[in-house]
Formats: structure tokens, sequence, C-alpha cells
């Protein structure tokens, strides 16, 4: 009888600010309900999943000794710009720390930015993604989160990124496209021009930041209006930097089409899902069932990565 160990992790949607955690802004972000699940058996018979790139991430470096069944699940709709891969890698990391005997601290707020920044580390250098801190810090935390990403950078990481738990109402509707899309695939030729310091995405990004704020000082005041006008805004900022598509656009045409009071993309561009602000989300939602979608989700303050059974 071999040992089992298992962990799941959430997903996450930026709801203002986003993407500028990678270069050293600020992003009011926010879990999910899906989770993605890990469950680890060491002993027996040797059974690894059929794409490596993120079990070869997880276990590079910290070698398990010995043959391993990995059984992987999840909630998280494939490639939508909520944090799938991350939340599988997260809890993949924290089911081989834990059988290797480097059990990642999760009961702390050391332990978990710690494990956040290992997270972004591995996705980034090991799995080879291109990616911010937002994922990896939402996924580890859970929760409604104020992050604040000052001095960090696509390539180096920088201090350590500071959160600020926000209590407030979650009127907000998720709305997957059912388009997939990796978010390298967005973030890397994005990235590679905030690096060559090409004005428009310098000054896009430092306008999306004050954006975060204004946007959490309206959630801070219940004033979803102005939260609106915020997520509106930064929106209309990526999609100039040709970070929406047709898909997006249409989407979010169709939220304000049925009442919504501002939408826009949760993740990255180019497909992926809108996170929708409105008054009457159950109306919001029937409406666009009848547009013919229906992938929805609720964001929810839930837990971040955790063992199971523990």
């Amino acid at each position: 009888m071999g040992v089992t160990v298992a962990a799941n992790a959430p997903g996450r949607c930026g709801i203002v600010g986003n993407p500028t955690d990678i270069y050293g802004g600020r992003v009011l972000s926010c879990s999910v309900p899906a989770r993605a699940t890990c469950r680890l058996t060491l002993g027996g018979e040797q059974r690894l999943p059929e794409d490596l790139r993120l079990w070869d991430a997880a276990s590079k470096r910290f070698p398990i000794d010995g043959p391993v069944s990995v059984d992987w699940s999840t909630e998280i709709p494939r490639s939508s710009g909520i944090s799938g891969s991350t939340a599988l890698l997260t809890a993949t990391l924290a089911c081989v720390l834990r059988l290797t005997g480097n059990e990642p601290d999760l009961a702390s707020s050391d332990g978990l930015v710690a494990f956040a920044e290992l997270v972004r580390d591995i996705e980034r250098h090991d799995a080879g993604i291109v990616c911010g801190y937002q994922d990896a810090y939402m996924v580890v935390h859970g929760g409604l989160q104020f992050l604040n990403f000052a001095g960090k950078h696509p390539v180096n990481p920088g201090p350590l990124g500071r959160l600020t738990p926000v209590s407030s109402p979650l009127p907000f509707l998720l709305i997957t496209t059912g388009v997939e899309r990796l978010s390298g695939s967005v973030h890397g030729p994005m990235a590679q021009r905030w690096m060559d310091g090409e004005a428009l995405v310098v000054d896009s990004m430092a306008a999306i930041t004050e954006l975060a704020d204004a946007g959490l000082a309206a959630v801070l005041r219940g004033d979803w209006v102005e939260l609106g006008r915020a997520m509106d805004e930064n929106h209309r900022l990526i999609a100039a930097l040709g970070g929406s598509g047709e898909p997006i656009d249409l989407l979010i045409s169709r939220c304000k089409a049925h009442g919504a009071i501002s939408a826009k993309l949760a993740g990255a561009g180019l497909g992926g899902t809108v996170i929708a602000l409105g008054e009457d989300l159950p109306g919001l939602e029937a409406g666009l069932r009848g547009d013919g979608y229906t992938r929805f989700m609720r964001p929810v303050a839930g837990p971040g990565v955790r063992f199971e059974g523990a």
C-alpha cells in the first residue's frame, strides 16, 4: 500500500488592475469556487500525466524517490484565463513538497508568501510560462485581496508582494467564452514591449495601476458605478494594446446589453473569461444564456491552497 497525499487550490479572477501585477503594479483580485486537485501516491505503479509540463516543473527541484502515481482533476475551465494551470501546479507542488519532507508552511503569512513566490518561480522558469505574480499569490492565499507588487518585473522577481484582505459584497458574474488560449501567448509579447520601453505599454500599465487604487476605494465605499468606470477604462486600455479579441469584445457588449454596469477581462485576453459587474446577476445570466453562453461562475472569497484530510 502506497502513501497518498492530496491538495487542491482555487482559480482566481482579476477585478481591476490586471495585468499590472507583471509590471510592479497593483490588482484587486478574488478567488473562484472552482478548484484544481492533485493526488499523489508514492509506491506501487508509476503513472504520470500525458502532458508532463507541469509535473516536470513541480518535481524537477524536489525529486521523488520511488514510483509515483499522479491523479489530476479540475473544475476550472481549461485555458480560460482564471489561473487553471497555476492552481494545478500549486496543488501538485504542495503534494510533492509534503512527500519529499519539504512541506510548505500554509499556516503563516510569511509561509504563504514564500510558497507563492516559489510557485511563480517554478511556473516561470521550470514550466517556461510567461506569467505574472497575481496568479500564484491568489491561488495560494485565496480570498478577496488587494495585491501590491511594487518593484516586481516580468523577469526579475524583486521584493515580496504585499496583500491587503478586503471585505466586500461580490456583485460579479464570470462568463467563459469557450475560446481556449494560453496566457503566455498574450503576456509574452506584451511583456517584451514593456521591457523594450514602448511608451504606450509603459504608460498604459501605469494608468491601470492607478485604476486599481480607484477601484479599491470604490469597493470600500460600495460605489459600484465608480468601480464600473475603473473596470471599463482598464479594459479600454488593454484592448488598445491588442490584448482583448473579438470573442471578448462581443461578450462584453452582450453583458452591457443585458444590464451589466461594467464588464472586462478577468485574466489574459484573446479569449478566456469576462468578469461582469451588475445589480441583477440572475437576470444578467439569464440574458446571456439566451445568447448561447453556458459557462458561468460567481467569485467567492474562499480558501487558497490546502491539503485534503488535514
